[in-house]
């Protein structure tokens, strides 16, 4: 279980590894309202996911995403994380889509439902409280 507080946005942090062994640690935010969680293409590239990272920038990628982002529409790469570890609990075979997120938003990755369906969360805005725990009956 994580309990922490937050300031302006729920915020974790998360370790993300992916299928090359190689694992990074981000600072994430927690969106409920989206399908999928989000990783910045150049660090998919870096976690093993080369085709997800728009090498050809020319080249259509084979199955992308589409979706409504805050600036317009996007489209992205689906991917699966090897693993996903937030405060010692770890999921295995995460949706991810790889789409890179403004910098300036002061958070790295975005955790969304295809991670959230496996945890019991409750975010109290006005204390400013996070709490985070494996959902029974969840993921893996």
């Amino acid at each position: 279980m994580i309990q922490r507080s937050f300031q302006e946005l729920p915020t974790v942090f998360a370790r993300l590894k992916g299928r090359n062994g190689v694992a990074r640690e981000y600072k994430a935010v927690i969106v409920p309202t989206t399908d999928y969680c989000v990783v910045p293409m150049v660090d998919a590239f870096a976690l093993g996911y080369p085709e997800a990272a728009g090498a050809d920038a020319r080249a259509l990628s084979p199955n992308p995403v589409h979706f409504a982002t805050y600036s317009g529409y996007g489209r992205g790469l689906p991917v699966k994380m090897a693993e996903v570890e937030i405060g010692g609990t770890s999921f295995k075979d995460v949706d991810f889509i790889a789409f890179d997120v403004l910098q300036a938003a002061g958070f790295d990755v975005v955790l969304g439902r295809s991670l959230l369906k496996g945890l019991t969360l409750e975010i109290d805005y006005g204390s400013h409280r996070l709490s985070l725990r494996k959902a029974s009956g969840g993921m893996r």
